[in-house]
């Protein structure tokens, strides 16, 4: 069999990126040997019959909550030192003895400025490169994040593009965007909606909330995932607050450029009565607890996300509804499938309305309800691995 070289300094820290670079290997690990590059210096859990190898490289030591002491240039020092970091084991990779003329090699994820060390040196070992641009924001009221994304365009299109054999994007949206901004020819361009899975099969709701702690007879609206700025969670918190329906909001997930601090201020300030916190990294058993316990996603992104949601894909193996901004590849993916309802975040109230229509509609969650199933076939990983086959398959060397 071919090899196959995942390239995911991801990889090493908790979160979504784990979970899909896993039930990446079981799916294809039939087709490929796989071998995963890892960027930490110690020893973590990784997918049983592939080959591992270890960089030394600690990207761990990325993570947001490093830099929180840095205020309000957190970000910033943050963006730096992964690319610093990024660049180191990128070389590392470079240098694997495991890394034959003829390979392939997936991408799948990458800080923009020392890529193209990564691309030049696959390059020279005469390897098939593919790579998956996860989003498709390119341009922001953010002065210093348009800039870096205009580096990465003068990147790609001068020193990248004509060396990869493919890109994967995760929907139609980030597709277009991509095939506007870059320079890439459209055959090259594969979209794999982004499946999702986790070894926690959904439990009966009532036995979930029992274990959270939560009522039965409540409507349980959550808010799932890393805390970020783009994730608009100070909105999310006011429009909750002004609901007609009786609501519990339910925020779960690990502090980065958003505190546990910032969310009790806002919770004081919009006067919130009924919520609950895990503000830390949920383990994928308490994840699918979550999961199960909820009737309703809510997902504020600002108007400038542009790409697809990993607690949105989890969404629809769990088959719980979603109430999204409409904007970007997650309001594309929304509209379409119709797993849920979109919102415009430059109509007032449309967000509360939304809710309240969720809530009080039994015809609209029916008509949810039987679209998530046939999304759950369409998107789920079976036919992911298909179309990866596809996609590294079409040139045999």
């Amino acid at each position: 069999m071919k090899k196959l070289h995942l390239v995911s300094a991801m990889y090493a820290s908790k979160g979504h990126g784990q979970e899909y670079v896993r039930n990446f290997c079981y799916e294809l690990m039939g087709h490929y040997n796989i071998v995963l590059h890892l960027a930490t210096n110690s020893e973590i859990e990784a997918p049983e019959g592939i080959q591992i190898t270890y960089t030394g490289v600690d990207y761990k030591r990325t993570e947001a909550q490093n830099f929180n002491r840095y205020s309000f240039f957190a970000s910033y020092f943050r963006a730096i030192f992964k690319q610093l970091l990024s660049a180191k084991y990128y070389r590392k990779v470079i240098k694997s003895d495991l890394i034959d003329n003829g390979d392939l090699v997936y991408i799948m994820d990458y800080d923009v400025i020392p890529l193209k060390i990564l691309i030049d040196g696959l390059k020279r070992k005469g390897t098939r490169i593919f790579l998956w641009i996860h989003s498709a924001k390119f341009e922001s009221k953010n002065v210093l994040y348009t800039a870096y994304k205009s580096i990465f365009k003068k990147m790609f299109n001068s020193f990248i593009s004509n060396d990869i054999e493919g890109v994967v994007v995760n929907g139609d949206f980030i597709k277009e965007k991509i095939e506007f901004y870059l320079k890439i020819p459209k055959d090259k361009v594969h979209v794999i909606q982004y499946p999702s899975s986790i070894p926690f099969n959904p439990i009966n709701k009532e036995a979930a909330r029992k274990k959270l702690g939560i009522s039965s007879k409540d409507n349980v609206v959550m808010s799932f995932g890393m805390l970020r700025k783009d994730k608009n969670i100070e909105f999310l918190i006011k429009s909750i607050a002004q609901v007609d329906t009786k609501v519990l909001l339910v925020i779960v997930g690990s502090e980065a450029s958003v505190t546990r601090k910032d969310i009790e201020n806002w919770i004081d300030k919009y006067n919130l009565k009924s919520y609950k916190l895990e503000i830390d990294y949920i383990s994928e058993e308490r994840m699918a607890l979550y999961y199960s316990a909820s009737d309703l996603l809510l997902l504020t992104y600002n108007i400038e996300s542009g790409s697809q949601s990993g607690p949105l894909s989890l969404a629809r193996e769990f088959e719980l509804p979603a109430i999204v901004s409409n904007s970007g590849e997650i309001g594309r993916y929304v509209q379409h499938s119709g797993v849920g309802l979109v919102a415009d975040l430059n109509i007032k109230d449309d967000f509360i309305k939304k809710i309240d229509r969720f809530f009080n509609s039994e015809d609209c969650k029916i008509q949810i309800a039987s679209n998530i199933k046939k999304a759950k076939e369409m998107y789920s990983w079976k036919s992911a691995k298909k179309k990866y086959l596809e996609v590294f398959d079409a040139k045999k060397n």
